[in-house]
């Protein structure tokens, strides 16, 4: 064979050479041992990002796929597509574990947060204020009450006392525990009149405030004419009280802790009834 041809038939020949993987002029020894390409060496915590959970898992190049010279961006973006379209923020770890991509984000997570859950909203599904967790958006609800409870707001007209006409706030946690909407309490109202033990215990509102006018300011002086005692009790057991008139706001008067067992006359009481005189407005 010819020089020429000797040539050109080394020149059409395939290049047998082990060739680098990676377009950079590395050097192996850095990533590589001598026991095999596949056990890498590399030590990736130096480099800020230490790898664990899934990413201990990953092959280099589903990362480095184009070079492993250049730097990749440490946020969770710069390798995996945000389902949540930017709403819930760039730290994917404040509510994945790096194993999977399952949720960590429990009550006692959520505790830590702007709207701890508490009683009934522990124990609801997340979807309920979050919207369907199939299209993945978890929208972050408003955590003013009314963002959920506008429609048990309304119902008051109907079920409770009209709240919307009575000027009541719509911070419901002023009046309500987070378990159920039924047994209203504030402190407010127990210095004035106690509802929280005793005889009236228990009550709704409506048994004893059956109409009032304007607005009720909770946080004012106690304010017994809205409450109409009669209909719950008459006036019979008083025919010993000298010149005694059945009055809804003056049995206050003598009862101020609604407990018909005792009164205030016992203690001194009222000068108009020691004096035989008349309860009327």
């Amino acid at each position: 064979m010819t020089p020429l041809l000797l040539a050109l038939a080394l020149a059409a020949a395939p290049d047998l050479r082990p060739r680098p993987p990676h377009p950079d002029d590395t050097h192996c020894e850095k990533c590589h041992t001598t026991d095999g390409w596949q056990e890498v060496a590399f030590a990736h915590e130096r480099t800020g990002f230490p790898l664990a959970g899934a990413h201990r898992r990953a092959s280099c190049k589903a990362c480095h796929a184009e070079s492993f010279t250049r730097a990749l961006g440490r946020d969770c973006g710069s390798c995996h597509r945000d389902v949540h379209q930017g709403r819930l923020g760039a730290r994917c770890a404040g509510c994945h574990e790096e194993t999977d991509w399952k949720t960590r984000f429990d009550a006692d997570a959520h505790r830590r947060g702007n709207f701890p859950l508490v009683g009934r909203h522990a124990f609801i599904p997340c979807q309920e204020c979050h919207g369907d967790r199939r299209d993945r958006g978890f929208s972050r609800p408003t955590p003013q009450c009314l963002a959920c409870h506008q429609r048990d707001y309304d119902r008051t007209a109907v079920t409770a006392i009209d709240h919307r006409a009575a000027g009541f706030p719509t911070t419901c946690q002023q009046c309500h525990q987070p378990w159920r909407f039924a047994g209203a309490f504030f402190a407010q109202h127990e210095a004035c009149f106690p509802i929280a033990s005793g005889r009236h215990a228990g009550i709704r509102c409506l048994d004893c405030h059956t109409s009032f006018t304007g607005p009720i300011n909770l946080n004012g002086q106690c304010n017994t004419g809205t409450a109409h005692c009669q209909k719950c009790h008459d006036c019979g057991r008083h025919p010993q009280v000298a010149g005694f008139g059945c009055f809804d706001a003056k049995c206050y008067q003598c009862h101020p802790g609604g407990n018909a067992g005792t009164s205030a006359l016992r203690g001194g009481g009222s000068a108009a009834l020691r004096r035989g005189g008349r309860i009327g407005p």
